[in-house]
């Protein structure tokens, strides 16, 4: 057995390539760490999304509140606060930004989730050591450190890193307790279980109850029928059913002991929930904006909620697992297939954390991107023995063929990288010029020689070689496009150039700048250092005004506070975006003065440009015959 566990087994039509040697992974580990630290300090500034996180970072080390976080003038209440605590704790022992001679920098944003990625990867580590032998456990924490998913949000200044590492702890924790060897250290692990879960809400609530709750309480109730499905088919379905529905009652009440239900849960509630209570005494509209937040989104009652498209996660699944998303399809049904059988209670396990998450993703009216990540450490996991049998365990007999197999499936995947590039030349058009699009050449034909080489290896029987090619030119890749592509693609100069207009317009410096649409973008305040001011409170509009006021109503509540700050004596300067600008000024007439606009998107589209106006020196002439018929400077 232990022979089985700690080499590769041979024989039996099995190839007899040999182990990867610990310090191969050693070095790789190394090498990874480096780069990692490489990543923080290269790549574009922070996007409007990570600019949250970091400024109200910064000003909780300002005004001294953690406990209500603040984004620029009001309450952050709708994000767990775990992510700007961390980054508030790290840039405490760094120094500040050498523009601003303020706390927290683009490295201080994003190193908390750097650190979490990292300790992801050891985590999965440390789980697949304990469901597969010690060859297939390393295959998996490579494999983890090098998929595009984990790798893009490590360097991402947001809540999701540290989401993925909770939650991966956390069914870790779970897994352990179920083998442990005696009660105690069963407690122990279900302690540290509800612990991580806890952290997860507060990292990001409440994603953790059907990304880690759900499935795990479906795995710890269908967990033998699953495998009775996998042992004898379809045809046992019926037999599995009527099993599970006598078992019901008894289930029930080893859950509620086993799991320690009755004394975790109340541990689970003391990581986020005093912090709840501690802000809804300070803001008693949190209880109303969290509902309409979390349990309205659910629901389908939010804005951008629309049901279909249950396509929706598979190709972001296949992207965010790349360069190994060839191979998902076959680790989706390993634990069915009678080639993985050996492993079929570990693979059963990891299955359920991928797959009942993703259904209900897709199920779910609301839909963003980065909603599946917490499962792509599920995915490695149900990844490294079919990975592992595909690289070394696999006898060519044929080698003209898989010359021509493999030949096809290179030029498949050599197609992403072409896309891509045609892909970001129309998303960033303006960006797209100069040295930006020689660099996308170099990237493709980085990726395509990694591949090139993991191909002929493949076929030539040099199979560590080929394992490894194939991460690290995904892992190259990344770090190549994000160190030289992303500070061109990752600019903020929009931000600087309002704020230097506004310094160069005439109106008095004293005046305040309100942003009258949509979320603030606060890198005009993180980088520029103009202070920002909203027209009211908009979480709070919500929350005490969605149930009985339609959207219509509430962006009706903001014009005519916009109109109350214009026809105000206090000199003001307001940002809009253009569409909304053109909407104001055809429904009302307040004495306002047009300073300049701003041009963002895609050239020739201008209903996101930005366009501030003041009130100071405004005459008596209307608002719209002083902006209408006349073309903006700027």
């Amino acid at each position: 057995m232990q022979n089985e566990r700690d080499g590769i087994l041979t024989g039996g039509g099995v190839a007899s390539f040999r182990p990867v040697p610990t310090s191969v992974y050693a070095a790789c580990v190394a090498i990874g760490l480096a780069v990692a630290g490489l990543l923080l300090v290269r790549g574009p500034h922070l996007g409007d999304h990570e600019v949250i996180v970091a400024q109200t970072a910064r000003q909780i080390l300002q005004d001294g509140n953690w406990v209500i976080p603040r984004y620029l003038d009001t309450p952050f209440l709708v994000k767990s606060p775990l992510p700007a605590w961390l980054v508030a704790g790290v840039s405490i022992f760094f120094g500040k930004d050498p523009a601003t001679g303020l706390p927290v920098t683009d490295l201080t944003a994003r190193l908390p989730s750097m650190l979490a990625m990292i300790l992801t990867v050891f985590v999965v580590h440390r789980l697949a050591r304990s469901m597969y032998p010690r060859p297939i456990a390393h295959l998996a924490g490579y494999v983890a450190a090098t998929s595009l998913g984990l790798l893009l949000f490590a360097v991402n200044a947001t809540a999701e890193a540290l989401l993925v590492l909770f939650c991966t702890w956390a069914f870790a924790e779970f897994w352990w307790s179920r083998q442990a060897a005696d009660a105690g250290r069963a407690r122990f692990h279900m302690l540290r279980f509800y612990l991580a879960l806890g952290l997860a809400m507060l990292a990001k609530g409440p994603m953790p109850m059907p990304m880690v709750a759900l499935p795990i309480a479906f795995w710890w109730w269908a967990d033998r029928g699953l495998r009775l499905v996998a042992l004898g088919g379809p045809r046992s379905i019926g037999r599995v059913v009527r099993f599970s529905a006598a078992d019901f009652l008894p289930r029930l009440r080893r859950a509620v002991t086993d799991l320690g239900l009755w004394w975790g849960v109340p541990v689970f509630l003391l990581m986020f929930l005093p912090w709840m209570i501690a802000v809804a005494r300070q803001e008693p509209y949190a209880w109303r904006l969290w509902e309409y937040e979390f349990l309205d989104r659910a629901r389908g009652k939010y804005p951008g909620c629309h049901w279909g498209e249950l396509h929706y996660y598979i190709p972001i699944l296949f992207g965010l697992m790349l360069p190994w998303a060839l191979s998902v399809p076959e680790a989706l049904a390993a634990p069915f297939l009678r080639a993985h059988v050996a492993y079929r209670k570990p693979l059963v396990y990891a299955w359920c954390w991928v797959v009942i998450p993703f259904l209900w993703a897709s199920a779910m009216s609301f839909k963003k991107s980065y909603y599946i990540l917490p499962v792509l450490p599920g995915c490695v996991l149900l990844l490294a023995p079919v990975l592992h049998r595909f690289f070394f365990e696999t006898v060519i007999r044929d080698r003209r063929r898989a010359v021509f197999a493999v030949a096809g499936i290179l030029l498949v995947v050599g197609l992403i990288p072409g896309v891509g590039y045609f892909t970001l030349g129309r998303m960033y058009p303006e960006e797209w010029h100069g040295t930006i699009p020689v660099i996308g050449v170099v990237l493709c034909v980085l990726a395509l020689g990694g591949l090139g080489l993991a191909a002929w290896s493949f076929v030539n029987a040099r199979r560590q070689v080929s394992f490894f090619a194939v991460g690290a030119s995904g892992f190259a890749t990344f770090a190549t496009a994000w160190c030289l592509m992303g500070p061109a693609l990752g600019n903020y100069d929009d931000p600087l150039e309002l704020v230097e207009k506004l310094r160069q317009a005439p109106v008095s410096k004293e005046a305040d700048l309100y942003w009258a649409s949509n979320r603030p973008d606060g890198r005009v305040l993180f980088y520029a250092g103009q202070p920002l001011k909203q027209v009211l409170d908009p979480y709070k509009l919500i929350a005490e005004h969605h149930e009985k006021a339609s959207g219509d109503d509430l962006r009706m509540m903001v014009a005519l506070d916009i109109i109350a700050l214009l026809k105000g004596r206090v000199p003001v300067c307001l940002v809009m975006q253009r569409e909304d600008f053109e909407l104001l000024t055809s429904y009302f007439n307040p004495p306002a003065r047009a300073l300049f606009s701003v041009d963002r998107g895609a050239i020739g589209e201008d209903e996101d440009d930005w366009v501030v106006f003041t009130n100071e020196g405004a005459h008596a002439a209307s608002f719209a015959e002083t902006v209408h018929g006349a073309d903006l400077p700027g």
